[in-house]
């Protein structure tokens, strides 16, 4: 950054991200494939969302 000139530290990373931490150029982070999870023995416990939970 400093050797560059540059004022953001984004401008020079090999792998920026936006200021949410995404990465547009992999789509990263991106919700799994079941498909992938089931390769990977990876179970998903998620909660339960109810009607309440949804309004907020």
């Amino acid at each position: 950054m400093l050797l560059c000139g540059e004022a953001n530290i984004r401008e020079v990373i090999a792998f920026p991200k936006t200021q949410k931490a995404q990465d547009l150029m992999s789509g990263a982070p991106a919700p799994a494939d079941p498909r992938q999870l089931k390769e990977l023995h990876i179970r998903l416990d998620l909660p339960v969302q109810t009607e309440d939970a949804e309004g907020e």
